[in-house]
């Protein structure tokens, strides 16, 4: 009788503890036992289909600090350019979540590039982008692979005349130019068994939101309901992701010459060895490479045709300062941006509307600390309304697709503060110099040698995205006519 009394008290006083909101937290719905706000996020994405969407909503009730609880974890939805700048800008605030969904995919542990904080990131992130540099990352001869995939794609596109499904259109390009740096390989378009990999990754990036959803505020559902909550799909496809990297990895050390290194994963083994490190982070940083290198560049060069068929406008005038600079036979480069400031100003336009990472990557506090005059726990995930920052009060009529909000009165190039697509401060992502090159490379090369048209009887693609842990675009397809004047 009194045992049962004594867990009945107990059972209650840790319901009640787990529903407390942390003192001073920023204001949000109120929490439920157990689950925190995770049945109010599910119930309110039946009526508005994104969670980007969600968070703006509750901060226009709530205010500019969205405090949340999901599960039993303490989380903050940050809005407003100033108070996104501060989280960018405070060492407190660049640690990643070590929730379940961002261990999953790394034997458990923080490792790699993207979701590891700490000196054990400043380490790795030194090492892989010193690699990266000695074997061509911001060079001569990264362009020339761009080049060289951008010349692949058009030649195939100019053996076709059916409409060509644009939605993994790149994604077997990007992964040559990110592979041939990191493994020393290229594939054909054609490949078979690159174009399941690149399958592999999408299906990563729609198993569950950036946040990590129920399976990292509840990672215990993963025993009942592992199908529903995402877990399967992500075990599944990192299973896969990491036996190849496992083989890649394995060929590399069977054919390594300790005084020649071939490749950034060459350089890992030589720098392991030395160090009696494991291969595990290099397993990771690889890892990193392919998911967060191939789908965000992917999405948004899409994302780019998507609208240049949605606006023949923007098509026509972005053709004629190609024909103007480059001309209609000269291999487009790098060297060309700065005397082509309307294509910026269109990949500007197209990073800025598209969003593809609607929140970033979620921020940890690593210390309790205060914000906006709110208190944040140590532990806090931190999410950022990137979205909002690209798509509100900012920006004039900012549904519409106008490359020439980033152009001057004297129609030279303006770079905009607001627009953050690739982060800021220490956690930039290093990957953004390759990723700007790409996509100019990329549009530079189909808009000199196509005109893009919705294919009969089909109707305009629709910019609303399908959503994951990245945007995309709902599936289209695209005809590329070989150009004949306009």
């Amino acid at each position: 009788m009194w045992a049962l009394l004594v867990i009945i008290l107990l059972t209650f006083y840790l319901l009640k503890e787990n529903n407390k909101r942390p003192t001073k937290f920023p204001p949000g719905p109120k929490p439920l036992p157990l689950v925190g706000n995770l049945f109010s996020v599910l119930f309110e994405l039946k009526k508005v289909k994104y969670h980007h969407s969600l968070w703006k909503c509750w901060s226009n009730k709530y205010g500019g600090l969205l405090g949340l609880r999901l599960g039993s974890v303490n989380t903050v939805v940050v809005f407003g350019k100033e108070m996104i700048k501060e989280v960018y800008s405070r060492e407190v605030f660049d640690g990643r979540p070590d929730g379940f969904m961002y261990t999953l995919r790394s034997f458990g542990k923080k490792l790699g590039i993207v979701f590891n904080d700490g000196s054990s990131w400043a380490k790795t992130r030194r090492i892989a982008l010193k690699f990266m540099k000695s074997h061509g990352y911001g060079s001569r001869l990264m362009e020339e692979h761009i080049s060289e995939e951008c010349m692949e794609l058009v030649k195939m596109l100019s053996r076709t005349t059916k409409p060509v499904l644009a939605n993994n259109l790149f994604d077997v390009s990007i992964i040559n130019i990110v592979w041939r740096l990191v493994a020393g390989k290229r594939y054909k378009l054609d490949d078979e068994n690159l174009k399941k990999l690149c399958d592999l990754i999408t299906r990563c990036f729609k198993a569950v939101d950036i946040s990590g959803g129920v399976m990292t505020f509840m990672p215990f559902l993963r025993y009942i309901i592992p199908d529903i909550i995402g877990y399967t799909e992500m075990t599944t496809v990192h299973r896969a992701l990491h036996k190849f990297l496992t083989e890649t990895i394995r060929e590399h050390r069977g054919t390594l010459d300790p005084d020649n290194p071939r490749d950034v994963i060459d350089s890992f083994l030589i720098e392991l060895h030395h160090n009696n490190g494991s291969s595990e982070d290099l397993q990771v940083v690889c890892l990193d490479m392919l998911e967060a290198g191939v789908e965000t560049v992917n999405n948004t060069a899409v994302y780019m045709l998507l609208h240049l068929v949605r606006e023949r406008n923007v098509q026509m005038r972005l053709q004629m300062e190609i024909d103007e600079v480059i001309g209609k036979e000269r291999t487009p480069s790098l060297s060309d941006k700065s005397r082509m400031v309307y294509t910026e100003a269109v990949i500007l336009e197209t990073l800025r509307i598209s969003s593809i990472a609607p929140v970033g990557i979620p921020h940890m506090a690593t210390a309790d600390t205060q914000l906006g005059g709110y208190d944040i726990p140590k532990g806090t995930f931190i999410l950022i309304g990137l979205h909002d920052l690209h798509n509100g009060s900012h920006w004039k009529n900012p549904q519409d697709f106008r490359p020439e909000r980033f152009l001057t009165k004297e129609g030279n190039l303006m770079q905009d503060e607001t627009l953050k697509p690739f982060g800021f401060g220490k956690r930039r992502c290093i990957g953004e110099g390759l990723a700007r090159s790409e996509l100019f490379l990329f549009i530079a090369h189909i808009m000199q040698k196509f005109h893009l048209i919705v294919p009969d009887g089909d109707p305009l693609p629709t910019a609303d995205p399908v959503g994951g842990i990245t945007l995309s675009a709902k599936p289209f397809k695209i005809q590329f006519l070989p150009r004949h004047g306009f």
